[in-house]
């Protein structure tokens, strides 16, 4: 089974598990679609990579990825990598991006590398870095996930 078909395969199991419970989640996430995002590497639970075309609709007026949507790229590996780390959903407390250079259409895509730096039984600590097809560093990553418990989720309902 390739990489991507796995990753969204472990989405659908999140899924139909908290379902069980009466609680909903979409998986995969409709910004998958959306963005484009294709899982390219795994080490799971620990590592996730994924590869994101460019895509005109989401550029800035200087024909550069606009830097939120690149923050949403981001969050893209980080939203299953957190999955796969802690068995639960898990939702974003805080998320820094820093920007090294443009994302440009001559890029075609970016690959994304996220890995878990530390996890206790309640937060994630995660960092990436998106990197053109040479290699060169476009932008760094970090991010703080909650995990959620079955008490938070019902009560978001």
């Amino acid at each position: 089974m390739k990489v991507h078909e796995q990753v969204l395969q472990g989405m659908q199991e999140m899924a139909e598990k908290f379902s069980q419970s009466g609680i909903k989640l979409q998986m995969p996430p409709a910004t998958n679609a959306a963005l484009g995002t294709r899982y390219t590497d795994i080490e799971t639970g620990k590592m996730l990579a994924a590869e994101i075309k460019f895509n005109s609709k989401f550029t800035n007026p200087m024909g550069f990825f606009q830097g939120g949507f690149l923050c949403a790229v981001f969050d893209e590996v980080y939203g299953p990598l957190s999955y796969m780390a802690s068995g639960r959903p898990a939702v974003t407390i805080e998320m820094s991006t820093s920007f090294v250079r443009p994302f440009t259409e001559k890029d075609k895509f970016v690959t994304v590398r996220a890995e878990v730096v530390s996890q206790t039984k309640s937060l994630l600590v995660l960092r990436a870095e998106a990197r053109n097809p040479e290699g060169k560093l476009i932008a760094t990553s970090t991010t703080h996930a909650l995990i959620a418990t079955d008490q938070n989720l019902k009560r978001e309902k």
